[in-house]
């Protein structure tokens, strides 16, 4: 019997509705995700999220590349973001955005451990978008809107992107119920280059972060997010914006919760002052072929018809010493109107809770990039007494940053400090040592210090210690656990089903998402808005410092937590290498020059000479335990 006409077109739609289900994209509803913000409408896509256990998570809506500032080129180049203008057509938000300029690091050619941290879309000045991953399902009144969580990505101020794939945000959405938003900002000497002129004030990319912040505290609610519960987090460079934003008064009520991840606004490389950023910035106008004797409008004028790309191959050329980033923010007067230091020391800083913490090896992974000769990936890299001493001189050259010079006998201490005297000789134990010097004044002092100063005021501060390798690690077993690792098991990594983690460290990842989320929500780590404090991670107090100790462990029912990290060491660089430093200085050591010098004859000369250097050896170290006992007590 024939088919009818009906029949037949019944037939042809079923046929198209299943060639649809199998070649369209699974992860895109037929209807696109369209929100309106304050300057117009956007459209995004809907990503079904599914993670290792094969589980279908709820769905996530995610929107790339929303305009949040104009586009800093032109006259706009160096000068603070301006708002965007509004637009009234949809705004395809389904494309990743520009990745601000930058250099793709390319040291080690093409290795997996350093390309993941490579911009991935196209480079560009036009680059102040950002993106959001926001929960599929929305609440039905604000008041219970979803917890937002704004990522400031790292990248030693000299590179970073949003758009990176370890960034994707989707898993913190779908396995936490929070509203992830991430921005690009500018960095390196188009974000921070800094003169005596308005049109030039310094601070560029930390006032991109902070108009970010104004566009969530406007928008958020439409994507189900509460503009009330906002924490802002970052790891390296991206922990000390964050930190920054803390201190600073025009940070204020923009955010709620900080998490710092490996980094301070203490780090030695964080701030420079105005002076030392308008000289780098004039060194830099040189390179690039303006005069810096002319007048600032001139030098900026010549900087502006610079090729963008220019500067981040040239910046960094007339920096010395390692870990000397060219471009970092400034105490300007109006974003830092003073040290971190002296906004901590006074109290003067946003009161809200805290998470921070940094890595087992932190410093393995500058080593590789300042010291290749020595610390490569094609050895075990141990090291002698002798090279032990001399990388030691190089690395702490300066102190604490270019152009200022440590003297030799601080520079002896801090080898004293970082020498096991047990085991003095040995290779494996030398190079242990000079990775954790790197470390400890990089990053992990910085955070022990922080920490202890915002919980000595009442706040909430909760710390930890990352120590676990990933078994899907591509640096060398020696480099231990690296700074930046624990951001894969943050953003899920171990939850694609394609990549070969562990089950156990499927757990980590979920266990850690689950860790920072509940601090967004709740301001503790322990528990989400309606469970039960478990009371795994104790919080870190001024008195016990006591830190968690995030590995495998943490998934057993074990205490996994201890006091106090790095006290001694910390302590050295907190206390007694500033002052031996002084000690030392120029200043000082002329006053003992002169002291020996005053001896006549030749007696004083070849005998009165030395033990009056020894002597003035002794004084210095005399003076340096009183002044290190005062401060203890």
């Amino acid at each position: 019997m024939a088919s009818s006409p009906h029949q037949i077109a019944l037939n042809v739609l079923c046929l198209l509705h299943t060639v649809c289900l199998l070649i369209g994209p699974t992860h895109v509803q037929a209807a696109p995700r369209i929100v309106r913000t304050d300057k117009g409408q956007v459209r995004g896509w809907t990503h079904r999220v599914h993670n290792v256990y094969g589980q279908h998570k709820k769905k996530v809506d995610v929107f790339y590349g929303i305009p949040y500032a104009r586009p800093p080129v032109g006259e706009l180049r160096f000068m603070h973001p301006e708002q965007i203008d509004p637009w009234d057509h949809v705004l395809d938000a389904t494309k990743k955005p520009n990745s601000c300029m930058q250099e793709p690091d390319k040291f080690f050619g093409d290795f997996a451990g350093s390309n993941v941290w490579n911009p991935n879309t196209n480079t560009s000045e036009d680059c102040l978008y950002l993106n959001v991953w926001a929960p599929h399902e929305r609440t039905p009144h604000a008041s219970a809107n979803k917890a937002v969580m704004v990522w400031i990505y790292g990248g030693s101020f000299m590179s970073g992107s949003s758009t990176l794939d370890i960034y994707d945000g989707k898993f913190l959405a779908a396995e936490e119920d929070v509203v992830f938003v991430s921005m690009q900002f500018r960095f390196g000497a188009l974000g921070y280059l800094v003169l005596e002129s308005l049109n030039s004030p310094g601070n560029a990319g930390m006032m991109d972060i902070r108009m970010a912040l104004e566009w969530v505290q406007r928008n958020i609610h439409n994507f189900g997010g509460n503009a009330h519960n906002v924490t802002i987090f970052g790891e390296s460079s991206g922990a000390a914006s964050a930190g920054l934003l803390m201190l600073s008064s025009l940070g204020r009520g923009l955010f709620h919760r900080v998490i710092m991840q490996s980094g301070s606004p203490l780090a030695p490389w964080a701030t420079t002052t105005l002076k030392e950023g308008i000289r780098r910035s004039k060194v830099l106008a040189k390179r690039l072929g303006c005069d810096p004797r002319d007048k600032d409008w001139a030098i900026l004028d010549c900087l502006r018809n610079v090729p963008a790309w220019k500067f981040p191959k040239e910046e960094g050329k007339d920096i010395q010493g390692y870990a000397q980033f060219p471009f970092v923010p400034v105490v300007d007067g109006t974003f830092l109107t003073k040290s971190p230091q002296e906004y901590l020391a006074e109290g003067n800083f946003k009161k809200i809770p805290l998470l921070m913490g940094s890595n087992a090896n932190e410093g393995t992974w500058l080593l590789v990039y300042i010291e290749p000769g020595l610390f490569n990936l094609n050895s075990s890299s141990l090291i002698s007494q002798k090279s032990h001493s001399n990388v030691m001189d190089r690395l702490f050259q300066f102190y604490p940053q270019y152009p200022t010079e440590l003297g030799q006998i601080a520079k002896e201490a801090v080898k004293f400090q970082y020498t096991d005297w047990l085991r003095p000789t040995n290779q494996e134990s030398l190079r242990y040592q000079v990775e954790q010097s790197v470390g400890d004044y990089h990053f992990v002092c910085g955070v022990a210090d922080m920490a202890s100063t915002v919980a000595s005021y009442g706040q909430n501060v909760y710390v930890y210690s990352y120590s676990h390798r990933s078994s899907q690690n591509p640096w060398p077993k020696w480099m231990g656990v690296l700074h930046g690792d624990e951001i894969f098991f943050l953003f899920g990594k171990p939850l694609h089903k394609h990549l070969s983690y562990t089950k156990e460290e499927a757990k980590l990842s979920k266990k850690i998402m689950k860790f920072w989320a509940n601090f967004a929500k709740t301001g503790n780590p322990n528990r989400g808005p309606e469970e039960e404090d478990r009371q795994e991670w104790p919080k870190y107090t001024d008195e016990d410092k006591l830190y968690l100790n995030i590995s495998l462990n943490v998934l057993s029912n074990k205490q996994n937590w201890a006091a106090g990290i790095k006290p001694q060491h910390c302590s050295f660089w907190r206390n007694y290498l500033p002052t031996l430093a002084h000690l030392g200085s120029p200043s000082v050591n002329s006053s003992c020059t002169r002291s020996s010098a005053s001896k006549s004859g030749a007696e004083s000369s070849t005998t009165r000479k030395p033990i009056s250097g020894w002597l003035c050896l002794i004084s210095l170290i005399l003076s340096v335990v009183t002044l290190t006992k005062t401060q203890a007590v």
